[in-house]
């Protein structure tokens, strides 16, 4: 993809389409500088993903996030904005996440030890012979990756992948891994292997050492109060945020954006602009081009798919439930496939030590039988899967519960999306004045900081630099690595 267009130095009014943390944190970046911006989002909040929903009940109020949403980047002028916009808000929280399966409890990302152990003596052998024989294999007569199939394989053997990442894996996307493009394992799992979990993901590097995060930065009330700080920033400083005011087409003069209509209250508007930002989806953004984008591009564009998530949101009189941030569920009788607990997150997310909640996720795609469920339906299933499968609670402790659907939640990496995905980015960064951003507008399974980080960026474009947003979230490392000076005297470490 080509680098992005070098902006000018001076904008009259920025226009920035969504208000998740992506665009907030492009219209926050330009308030501080001083310039002109309008934030136009089509829900009656901002977040979008990463909002936090408050529920009130005789017992107080609950709060949700939307799947749980935690702070961990490698970017230190990322960690900095962060800590200035939620300031006293800011927590530490202990990382503890599992993976459950067959009835038994596995440390994600894997500990090989605590694996080994789950899988017994005669598993662990199977499992390090299958990888052994696959390294030797691929070093023989190496062969592509290009399934998710292939790159778990790849990298841990196919035992501990038919047992530790195929169920789960098929849960979230719906269809085999062979059917998925290995790309989404090489951006989640940069650089781990059995080999990394052996070394129990502790390795020498460049002078440094590699270790998987321990915890991470939360806001206390939620992680929706980022970008509800951000919100309040950006109008304080004198920019708006304008909520209920979806963009429904975007007018172009060539390859330049001249403005964007919006559906309101009162009924169409035209908002004008000389330097626009879309975290809308990219799929979405293509179609509603006046004039149309070609009709090559709008094929391409219809060929991108999402996977949407449902999120069951209980709240249960209990001090608590697991002591996890986050369990992966691998078991394919119980339909949800995520869950976490936000209490252990912050106490603030439950209105008295005495109660607690769960958030439970649902993939699903439109039309099959999980989306086409009723709330009341979800919210049964998950109270049974948590009462008669997992045996975490009882059924009296359940205070109540409510379903959020989120659609176009995940972009879905299917085998071929690289071909309509490259037609389209080719057209839309051809504009002179259109920069996308986040995870829907780039159609890239972001983490949250790499959706800000594309934000800052740019907001820096249009101050007059020229970052190429198609670099965020390119390393080679994985994720969930942190790297940390080594002690200059070993035996002090």
């Amino acid at each position: 993809m080509p680098a992005t267009q070098p902006r000018r130095d001076s904008v009259t009014r920025a226009v920035i389409m969504g208000a998740g943390p992506g665009g907030l944190c492009s219209a926050y970046v330009l308030s501080k500088a001083g310039v002109p911006a309008v934030v136009l989002e089509k829900a009656p909040f901002v977040g979008g993903l990463a909002r936090t929903i408050k529920k009130q009940t005789e017992a107080g109020e609950f709060k949700f996030d939307i799947g749980g949403h935690r702070w961990f980047t490698k970017n230190d002028e990322l960690n900095d904005l962060f800590r200035e916009i939620v300031a006293e808000e800011l927590l530490w929280v202990d990382r503890i996440s599992r993976i459950y399966f067959d009835g038994k409890y596995v440390d994600y990302p894997l500990k090989i030890s605590n694996a080994l152990k789950a899988i017994g003596p005669v598993g662990s052998a199977v499992a390090a012979f299958d990888y052994a024989r696959t390294r030797l294999r691929q070093q023989l007569r190496p062969q592509p990756i290009v399934s998710m199939e292939d790159a778990y394989i790849d990298q841990f053997g196919p035992a501990l992948y038919k047992l530790f990442f195929e169920r789960y894996s098929e849960k979230v996307w719906g269809q085999p891994c062979s059917q998925m493009s290995g790309d989404w394992v090489a951006q989640r799992s940069k650089g781990m292997s059995l080999v990394t979990a052996v070394k129990d993901a502790i390795v020498p590097s460049n002078g440094k050492v590699v270790s998987l995060i321990d915890n991470f930065m939360y806001p206390r009330n939620g992680f929706g109060r980022l970008s509800e700080r951000m919100a309040d920033g950006i109008v304080a400083m004198g920019n708006q945020v304008r909520l209920n005011a979806g963009v429904e087409r975007v007018h172009r003069d060539g390859m330049r954006v001249t403005g964007v209509t919006i559906q309101t209250g009162d009924g169409p508007e035209f908002v004008e602009g000389d330097e626009f930002v879309s975290s809308v989806p990219l799929t979405y953004l293509v179609q509603i081009m006046d004039p149309p984008a070609p009709p090559e591009v709008i094929e391409a564009a219809k060929k991108l798919t999402f996977r949407n998530i449902i999120t069951v949101n209980l709240m249960i009189r209990r001090r608590q439930v697991t002591p996890d941030t986050w369990l992966y569920v691998h078991d394919r009788n119980i339909l949800f496939g995520r869950l976490h607990e936000p209490k252990n997150w912050s106490p603030a997310m439950v209105p008295g030590d005495e109660y607690t909640s769960i958030v439970a996720e649902y993939f699903c795609s439109f039309g099959d039988a999980i989306w086409e469920m009723t709330d009341e339906q979800l919210v049964d299933q998950t109270v049974g899967h948590m009462v008669n499968d997992l045996k975490f609670i009882a059924r009296d402790e359940v205070i109540g519960g409510f379903a959020v659907r989120a659609p176009r939640a995940y972009p879905a990496y299917v085998l071929g999306y690289e071909a309509p995905l490259q037609v389209t980015k080719r057209f839309i960064s051809a504009f002179e004045n259109l920069q996308i951003i986040g995870r829907y507008g780039t159609f890239r399974y972001n983490n949250t900081d790499h959706s800000i980080e594309t934000g800052l960026l740019a907001a820096k474009n249009l101050l007059g630099e020229h970052n190429d947003l198609d670099r965020v979230n390119a390393d080679q490392e994985y994720h969930e690595i942190k790297r940390v000076p080594r002690p200059a005297n070993p035996a002090a470490g």
